[in-house]
C-alpha cells in the first residue's frame, strides 16, 4: 500500500522525531510527545499517499493486425511458417560439425524473417480492407461527370466543380496507392515464403552430403547468402510500405 509505503520514508520519520522532540522540549510528557510525532508522522504519510502522482503504466506492446483466414496473404504466411518449421527440424537433426553450427547460427535470422513476413501478411489484409471502403469505379464516373459538367458551367460555381473534381481525385489517388502496396506486399509474402522453402530445401541437401569431403566452409556460407537475401527483401519491403502508407 502507498500509505505504509509512505510511513516508512526517511523524510516523514525525520519530520515526526523533530516534532516529538519540539514537544517534549516544551515539556509535555513523553507519552504525548510520542503521540505527537505518531501523529505528524501519520498525517504526512495520508497526504504524500494521496498526492504523490501515479506511476504511468507500462506501455503495452502494439498488437500485430489479423491476417484474414484463407486470403491469399494467409496462404504465403503459412508456408513461411511451415519452411521456418522444417528448417528448425533440419537444424535439430545435424551431427555437430560446422553445418550443424551454420545452420543453428540461422535459426534466430529465419524466426525474424518470419516475423517480418507475418507484419506484412497484416498489412496486406489491413490494406485490402481499406482498398473496399474506396468504390474506384463510382469514384472515376463522378470524376467525368464533373469535367463534363465544368466545361459549360458559370464562372461563379467552376471553383467548387474544382474543388470536387480535386477531392474525387485524391480518392483515386489513395486507391492507386493502396493497390500498388499490396501488389507490392503480396508479391513480397510469395517470394519471402518460397525463399524459405528453396532455403529448407538447400539445407537438407548439404545435410545429406555432411560426410562428403567437398563440402567446404564456402558451400555452407551460400546458406547465409540465401538467407541474408530473404531477410533484406523483406525488410525493405515494411519499410518501403511503411513510407507510402503511413
Amino acid at each position: 500500500m502507498r500509505f505504509v509505503r509512505e510511513l516508512a520514508e526517511p523524510w516523514g520519520l525525520l519530520l515526526a522525531a523533530t516534532s516529538a522532540g519540539a514537544a517534549w522540549a516544551v515539556q509535555l510528557p513523553a507519552l504525548a510527545a510520542l503521540g505527537v510525532g505518531v501523529t505528524v508522522l501519520a498525517a504526512r504519510a495520508g497526504v504524500a499517499a494521496a498526492t504523490r502522482p501515479k506511476p504511468l503504466p507500462e506501455p503495452e506492446e502494439r498488437a500485430l493486425p489479423d491476417v484474414e483466414p484463407g486470403s491469399p496473404e494467409a496462404g504465403w504466411l503459412r508456408r513461411a511458417e511451415s519452411a521456418a518449421d522444417g528448417f528448425r527440424s533440419i537444424s535439430g537433426s545435424l551431427e555437430a560439425g560446422p553445418l550443424a553450427d551454420r545452420v543453428a547460427g540461422m535459426e534466430p535470422v529465419v524466426r525474424e524473417t518470419v516475423d517480418t513476413l507475418r507484419r506484412l501478411a497484416g498489412r496486406a489484409t489491413a490494406t485490402g480492407k481499406a482498398l473496399t471502403r474506396v468504390d474506384v469505379g463510382a469514384v472515376s464516373a463522378e470524376k467525368a461527370r464533373l469535367r463534363k459538367e465544368l466545361k459549360t458551367a458559370d464562372d461563379d460555381i467552376r471553383g467548387d466543380l474544382t474543388q470536387s473534381i480535386e477531392a474525387v481525385q485524391a480518392q483515386e489517388d489513395v486507391h492507386a496507392r493502396l493497390s500498388s502496396a499490396q501488389r507490392k506486399l503480396l508479391a513480397q509474402l510469395r517470394s519471402g515464403a518460397l525463399g524459405l522453402d528453396g532455403l529448407v530445401a538447400r539445407a537438407a541437401e548439404l545435410s545429406a552430403a555432411t560426410g562428403d569431403s567437398l563440402l567446404d566452409t564456402t558451400t555452407i556460407g551460400e546458406l547465409d547468402e540465401q538467407l541474408e537475401g530473404i531477410r533484406r527483401g523483406v525488410v525493405e519491403t515494411e519499410e518501403a510500405t511503411r513510407r507510402s502508407l503511413g
